[in-house]
């Protein structure tokens, strides 16, 4: 069966991008075949999973060892650019980590006490500073937002969301599209709070 021309455009496109960074002619695996056909069945834009590509080498000086292993900065790209802002660890150098653990602070110190705000960045402060991984506290802090900030807060970024995604929610199933969206409001309301990702930091 002949593959859909748009399928077929997106993976060569993809392998051309790899064989470049690698330095040699490469042909994906089928495991790297089902890993960017499943970006593009997401909806990633081309122009984003190759920009990854790019930025993947000049990140660390040599490529990782498959495509498979750029699924992470792929998804991390469209969820940051779906939600209407450039993603840092592509387009510029990362911000210090101390400096988004200011703005943090800044933000508790603007919370009411005894607030459901003040009581999650207070405890997930606390356990940075304790060692916990990033990844977990911002995945926290995404889960925690919604049931913690003003509820009209939450109603206009909430449909702010809705309007920017509108034109994706046919292009995927109905669960990414969740995720996305879930991802993409609490990027949103983050900016609302200037509460940067810990994980987009040095």
């Amino acid at each position: 069966m002949t593959r859909p021309r748009d399928e077929r455009h997106y993976v060569r496109a993809v392998e051309t991008a790899w064989s470049q960074t690698l330095g040699r002619p490469v042909v994906v695996s089928p495991r790297e075949f089902e890993a960017v056909e499943a970006w593009r069945r997401r909806g990633v834009p081309l122009a984003i999973v190759l920009e990854v590509i790019t930025a993947s080498k000049r990140r660390s000086g040599r490529a990782p060892q498959s495509l498979t292993a750029l699924t992470p900065a792929v998804l991390e790209a469209w969820g940051v650019i779906a939600a209407g802002r450039a993603a840092p660890h592509i387009t510029e150098e990362l911000p210090e980590r101390s400096d988004a653990r200011r703005s943090w602070q800044d933000a508790l110190d603007r919370c009411p006490e005894g607030g459901r705000l003040h009581a999650v960045l207070s405890t997930l402060l606390a356990e940075e500073a304790g060692g916990q991984a990033a990844e977990r506290i911002d995945a926290a802090l995404d889960a925690a937002l919604p049931d913690s900030v003003p509820e009209e807060t939450l109603r206009c970024v909430t449909a702010d969301t809705e309007r920017g995604l509108e034109g994706f929610r046919g292009r995927m199933h109905d669960e990414e599209f969740q995720r996305m969206f879930a991802r993409a409001r609490a990027d949103r309301l983050r900016a609302e709070l200037k509460l940067p990702r810990l994980k987009l930091t040095r």
